[in-house]
């Protein structure tokens, strides 16, 4: 009985070459090869190398890739602005890497509920 960590963890028909093949003097090496991406997201890509102390031997490396396809939803009217040319300070600026303008003017930001922290402090508690 085998135990679990054991079993072969592949996917695929069962039809894979051991680790080590056997490289001929007449044969190079395979090239590498990708599978499709199956119904849960994973894509196999077999690479194959000489090995570095034998010579006619062949190393065949395994990697199972996980993709993940992400989508992000855009509004129409962002997707209709960036088609825009650029306006005003940027249309002159010849870099095109910063685009945004800042603002010199110092901003003040109140806090409206400012009256109503301090009602709810004990001053008893502070000493």
């Amino acid at each position: 009985m085998s135990r679990w960590g054991d079993e072969d963890d592949s996917d695929a028909s069962g039809d894979e070459a051991p680790v080590f093949d056997k490289l001929s003097s007449s044969s190079s090496i395979p090239p590498t090869h990708t599978s499709r991406i199956d119904s849960k997201g994973i894509k196999t890509v077999t690479s194959y190398k000489a090995h570095p102390s034998n010579a006619n031997q062949l190393i065949k490396t395994v990697t199972r890739i996980k993709v993940v396809r992400e989508t992000v939803r855009e509004n129409r009217a962002v997707e209709s602005r960036r088609k825009w040319k650029p306006f005003g300070q940027a249309a002159v600026d010849e870099d095109q890497s910063n685009v945004t303008i800042q603002s010199r003017d110092d901003v003040y930001i109140d806090d409206p509920n400012a009256d109503v922290d301090m009602q709810d402090e004990d001053p008893a508690k502070a000493l």
